[in-house]
């Protein structure tokens, strides 16, 4: 199953793999501007801290999309955007691959449980996919709210890297 057929869904979130056909719609890099506030953006790596308004987000989606995926989620019942996940392939075989992950919630989401809700949901969209071999994320050490979303939904520390960041995976 190719991840731009990507879709899956949870109690409160929808997710649609994100495939722009073209030019990608102002009206898209507004939503994700405007998510990727300065609070968001803190814990991000710095090529998102470009991102300031719709042509910054125009440029970072265009070249972020060359090697990624990008995983868009809203509330069901307001379809308000919500945020979104960028799955990298970090390798594969015919049959499997392995994603990266990296995922960011808007500000008006966070600390309601909808982190852990939409990476709940991607595991169980990798587990069910069968094509998935393993998840990997990272987060800062200060990012203690992120590392606990991943752990909470099975991912395990791997070796200290020795850097601030702390890595995660999971095996399916």
């Amino acid at each position: 199953m190719p991840l731009s057929d990507l879709q899956f869904f949870t109690p409160r979130l929808d997710a649609v793999a994100y495939c722009p056909s073209g030019d990608i719609p102002d009206d898209f890099s507004r939503r994700i501007a405007d998510v990727l506030t300065p609070s968001v953006k803190q814990h991000l790596p710095p090529e998102v801290h470009a991102v300031v308004d719709t042509e910054s987000a125009k440029y970072w989606l265009t070249e972020t999309l060359s090697d990624a995926t990008l995983v868009t989620f809203s509330e069901r019942g307001t379809r308000e955007f919500a945020g979104f996940i960028l799955l990298y392939a970090i390798s594969d075989t015919p049959e499997r691959i392995a994603l990266r992950l990296g995922y960011v919630v808007s500000e008006d989401f966070q600390g309601k449980g909808f982190a852990s809700e939409i990476i709940e949901g991607l595991v169980a969209w990798c587990r069910a996919s069968g094509c998935v071999s393993s998840l990997a994320g990272g987060a800062e050490k200060a990012n203690a709210a992120s590392l606990r979303v991943l752990e909470k939904n099975g991912f395990k520390m791997d070796i200290e890297s020795g850097t601030d960041t702390v890595f995660l995976s999971l095996t399916f």
